[in-house]
Formats: structure tokens, sequence, C-alpha cells
């Protein structure tokens, strides 16, 4: 099976990194009590992965003709790993970042962490991106920590394709305007990288839906830019660096086709821009342009369109492209959203939290993505070591959080409600009506 032409830019991005391991992603999920034996770990491994066939394709071929096709040695064992971990969790996290995924084995690995902080222990899934798109990581670690018995894996397809209005969509193919004012981007990268969590109740998300009338996905880029506000409180005004304007985030949008043979197998992923509007100082106005950012039919057209262009796109064109897609100049950010539809678990043990591990675009400094498991909210910050106070940025979410949370109380958001998108399914399903939205197909879909 022939790469596609995003599973081979995947692997050209990740030759950018001074280690291939910036380029993989997927997920730490903890648990309470003490550790597994490796042997059950392995066991229950075997037992699942027989549902997966995608997972016993290796990386195979010349270098201008790279294919995928079955691993003849496929052994489970040999995709089993084990660190010690720590008491510390951001540390524990750290290290997971930099395990390699071996080359002449299929590329993805489980890690049993034996300590994750907090008297916890950890399961980390994690797969090269030209392997898996994060959309295939969730259904993978559904299918192997998921309920046994549980349905089919979901569709990973936005939609069946339409005609695309390409009047409509042309004008979202523009190349955006030269970042040169966020101070983030001052510092030269380390390209070493830390991560930091924030947990919220999603509870208080859907109650504050209920009073805005917004998104959980429209929510979460709104705290987004709140948090960046007050990162860098001096940047945003009229009178700063930024001239009151805002930064373009890259928020992945699912392409693979609904008949597509192996759902899980290579990245199937393009990028809409997403302008986060951090020079705009009213919250409610914020949240109302993110609102029309994140609207069903703007995202849905352009899947439309990302999968003619990529279905005849040459790698060669593709591949010019390429320096642009990744010059954090231009793209300083990347966000993701992503929601687990079945509760993850090992052995009766529910998990006690599910946190992305996302990639890293070369010279991006930060990746802010979000999880909805269990009624849970857990955002990963990413970012790279030389930024200065990003342990600060999941104080600045939860105090952004708290801000809406008073002005929605006081009724900041009467006569919005219905202005920020189409409730239904996809990443425009309302935050009050219990289930949010998923990233691919969607948003987020990195």
């Amino acid at each position: 099976m022939p790469l596609g032409v995003l599973d081979r830019l995947s692997l050209d991005v990740a030759a950018l990194h001074a280690t291939d391991s910036a380029l993989h992603l997927g997920g730490l999920i903890v648990f309470e009590g003490e550790p597994p034996s490796r042997e059950r770990v392995l066991d229950h491994l075997r037992r699942r992965v027989g549902l997966l066939p995608e997972l016993a394709h290796r990386l195979a071929g010349e270098a201008g003709r790279p294919r995928w096709e079955p691993d003849p040695g496929f052994d489970p064992d040999l995709h089993l790993y084990e660190l010690p971990g720590g008491a510390e969790p951001l540390t524990v996290v750290a290290e997971l970042l930099r395990q390699p995924l071996p080359r002449d084995r299929p590329l993805w690995g489980i890690w049993l962490v034996r300590r994750a902080g907090g008297g916890r222990w950890g399961l980390c899934y994690r797969a090269h991106h030209a392997f898996q798109d994060g959309a295939a990581a969730v259904a993978t670690l559904e299918r192997l920590l998921g309920p046994e018995g549980a349905p089919h894996p979901r569709t990973l397809a936005f939609r069946p394709p339409r005609p695309v209005p390409w009047a409509a969509v042309l004008p979202e193919f523009r190349p955006p305007r030269r970042v040169t004012w966020w101070p983030a981007l001052d510092a030269p990268p380390a390209h070493a990288y830390a991560a930091a969590f924030a947990d919220v109740d999603t509870a208080r998300l859907h109650a504050l839906g209920r009073l805005t009338g917004a998104t959980v996905p429209q929510l979460c880029l709104a705290l987004t830019t709140g948090t960046l506000r007050a990162w860098h409180p001096d940047g945003w005004g009229s009178d700063g660096p930024g001239h009151g304007r805002g930064l373009r985030a890259n928020l992945g949008i699912g392409v693979r086709d609904p008949d597509d043979p192996r759902p899980l197998l290579g990245n199937r992923v393009a990028v809409a821009g997403v302008d986060l509007p951090c020079g705009e100082p009213d919250p409610v106005r914020r949240l109302e342009l993110l609102g029309r950012a994140l609207d069903h039919t703007r995202l849905a057209r352009l899947a439309d369109a990302h999968r003619v262009v990529l279905r005849r796109l040459p790698y060669r064109i593709g591949r010019l492209a390429l320096t642009r897609g990744v010059d954090a100049r231009y793209t300083p950010l990347s966000v993701a959203d992503l929601r687990i539809r079945q509760p993850l678990g090992f052995a009766g043990t529910p998990a006690a939290g599910v946190y992305a591990l996302p990639v890293m675009v070369p010279g991006q400094p930060l990746f802010v993505a979000w999880v909805v498991h269990r009624r849970r909210l857990h955002v990963t910050f990413l970012t790279d070591r030389a930024l200065a106070g990003a342990e600060r940025l999941p104080e600045a979410w939860e105090s952004a959080l708290v801000e809406y949370e008073r002005l929605a109380g006081g009724g900041a958001f009467a006569g919005t409600y219905g202005s920020f998108g189409q409730a239904g399914e996809g990443p425009s399903a309302r935050a009050g009506g219990g289930a949010p939205a998923r990233a691919e197909g969607g948003a987020g879909a990195s």
C-alpha cells in the first residue's frame, strides 16, 4: 500500500527535527493503584491487537517509493516498553516524549509507566504521525483499552464527500500574515519539549455553553485565546507590538475517505487556519469571532476541498508547500480537540485521566490539545523548553474559564445564543447538549 502524500510529508517534517520523536503522537492514560506486571499487559495487548490489523503494517520500500506492508515478523512483545517513571508527572511526560520508535517494525508502541506521580501508574500509546493521525490514534486507544465487545470503531470520515463550492473555499487557501509581534517566537527554539496540564469538569463547560450558546470546542478556543493574552499581557493592545492583531493557529480537519480500507493507517488530516483574536479585548466578542471560525459548514467545505486537492497533489508540489506550512512565523501554534467515546480502563480499573501528547511542528513553540473523557476535559500544553513562563499556562486557562463564567452569570451573553454556529453532529454540537465535538472530522484533527 503506497504512502499517501500526507504520510510522506509527515516523514519529511520529522526529518526537520533533531529527533524523530517530535513527530510522534498519542496519549498518556493514568490509573490509580499498583501497576500490573509486564506479562499481564502483554497478554492484554495480544488479545486486543487482533482487532487492529493496521498495527501490523511497517514502513517499507525505497526512499522514492515508500509503502506500508504487513510485517511478516510482527510481534506485540516488540511494541511494549517499560519506564520506571517517577514522582513528578511532568518529568515522566518529558521522558516519554523522548522515546524513539524503531523503524524496523510498525511505527507505534505502548509504554508501561510504573510511577506516573501521585500514586498513579500509566500506559502511554505513541505512534508516528506518518503512521496515524490523531483520530486514528484515539480510535486505536478505544480498541486497546475500551470495554470488551465495544461497538465497531467509529467512522473517521467527516462526512460523505460533497461537491466543493470553490468560490467560497478558495480564499481559505491564502497565506496568513507573517507574525513578528509574539514574544514566544523571539527566543531561538531549544527543540526539546515540556508539557503542562489542566483538568476541568465538563459540567462547567456545559453550563457555560447553555448560557453562551457556544460549543465545547469554541469555548476551548476562547479559553486558549484568553490564556495567550494573559501569558503576554503587554503584547495585544493597539499600542503593543501586535497592534491589536491575533495569532493564526493550525486546526486539523479529517479528510479520510469513508471507504478507506485501512481507516487506522496513515495520516489523513489537513489543516484549517483559525485566527485566535488575541488582540480583541472584549471576551464576548472573542467568543463570537471564534464561533464563526469554527462553524460546521466552513469546516465541512474545507474538508471536501482538501480531500480533492490531496487526491491530485503530486508529492513534489506538496514538498514545495511544506516550507511555508511549517514556518512558525506564519502559523505559530497548533490546537487539537479530541473526544474519546469509549471509557478507557485496564483489567477492571477505570482510567483516572487521559492526556494528549501531540506532535510538535518544527519551530512552533506551542501546541494546545484537549481531550474529553469520563466527564473531564484534560488539557495539554506542549511547549518548547525555550519558552519563558510556560508553567503558568494551566493557571491562566483556569482564570480565563472563571472570567467567562462570571460574565455569563452576569448576563453578558444575553441575546447572543445561536450566534456561535449550528447545533448538531460534528464540531458544532452544543456544549449544553451533552456530547462535545470530536477532533477529527472537524476541529483539531492532528
